[in-house]
């Protein structure tokens, strides 16, 4: 499953919100990944998330497949503020 987002957080993600969305998404069985231009990570990956350098108004794709996925993308695309 795909869906893009627009970011919608106040202000760019730092440590504290990435290490949030790492251990919500380490919570399901998905694999699932986040991408924003030419770069993907994995969004269970605390520096994955930190290197794309998230912040508000930036459109960005999740990707999920597993047996979970549209929970896994739902939950992502909300901590995103999405």
């Amino acid at each position: 499953m795909e869906l893009t987002i627009r970011v919608n957080v106040p202000q760019p993600i730092m440590s504290r919100q990435a290490a949030e969305i790492s251990s919500r998404m380490s919570e399901f069985s998905s694999r699932v990944l986040l991408r924003r231009r030419d770069t993907t990570v994995n969004a269970k990956s605390l520096m994955g998330i930190m290197s794309l350098g998230l912040s508000g108004g930036q459109a960005v794709t999740i990707v999920a497949t597993g047996a979970d996925e549209a929970a896994a993308a739902s939950t992502l695309a909300a901590l995103l503020g999405a």
